[in-house]
């Protein structure tokens, strides 16, 4: 299912929990896992870092998501 995820490309789901995460929310086990089979977020013990691809969308975010 994650390697789904990959090829679906940016959803507004995605884009609203890198928000919540770079606000310093907690997201869910699941949002997370997508995040991260997407090279968004990677975890760091329990710290979820965003990477540069996922900071990239969160400053420069594509029109008219899903």
């Amino acid at each position: 299912m994650m390697r789904d995820a990959v090829l679906e490309g940016v959803r507004r789901f995605d884009v609203d929990h890198l928000r919540q995460l770079a606000r310093g929310g907690a997201g869910d086990a699941s949002a997370l896992a997508r995040l991260e089979a997407k090279g968004w977020v990677e975890t760091v013990g329990s710290v979820h870092l965003i990477t540069l691809a996922g900071r990239t969308l969160l400053d420069h975010p594509p029109t008219e998501l899903q």
